[in-house]
């Protein structure tokens, strides 16, 4: 029975020990707010990261075609198998100071020699299946013309399961994409 009384003081006094604490140390820094399931990446695509698809030239000289960037993600895979296949792939384009979703179509103007040009661009967005994503951009007319100014892009990844789930989101507003899924900017 003394044996049994020792053993029994032995166990609980282990498990009193263990059960005890020295002082905290210091709290780390807070996470990153999100969802696992959505990724999101805020870029800026500069003039010279653009290059011409030339497509052919028409009966006055002109060259017609497009500008193409291609988007890669080496610390991440924005679009994966989940997200290419049953996901989405979302892009929205810095205009005029608001966040228009791709594709989109604008308008501006231009003076040469004192005519005053319209001209109609489009930009696309094609999802690419090794992870990236590319854009195009087209004048009306598909003439070279110079390649885009300096632009901000958001591109926002969404898994199967929390795109489906979210019918009530309206996608083709950032502002909404972002409070529903918590994306920090």
């Amino acid at each position: 029975m003394k044996k049994l009384s020792v053993i029994c003081m032995t166990v609980l006094s282990v498990a009193f020990l263990a059960s005890c604490r020295g002082p905290m140390g210091p709290q780390g820094p807070a996470g990153q707010d999100g969802n696992a399931n959505v990724v999101s990446a805020k870029l800026t695509i500069k003039s010279s990261d653009w290059y011409w698809i030339y497509y052919y030239t028409d009966v006055e000289g002109y060259e017609r075609g497009q500008y193409a960037v291609t988007i890669d993600f080496p610390q991440y895979p924005v679009v994966n198998d989940n997200v290419f296949n049953h996901g989405a792939v979302l892009v929205y384009m810095k205009v005029d100071g608001a966040w228009s979703q791709v594709p989109l179509t604008y308008y501006y103007h231009i003076k040469d020699n004192g005519e005053d040009f319209l001209y109609e661009t489009s930009i696309e967005v094609a999802t690419l299946s090794d992870g990236g994503v590319r854009l195009f951009c087209t004048e009306s007319d598909m003439w070279k013309v110079d390649p885009p100014a300096e632009t901000e892009f958001k591109i926002v990844a969404i898994e199967a399961s929390a795109y489906s789930h979210r019918s009530d989101v309206d996608y083709s507003n950032y502002e909404a994409v972002k409070t529903a899924f918590q994306l920090a900017d």
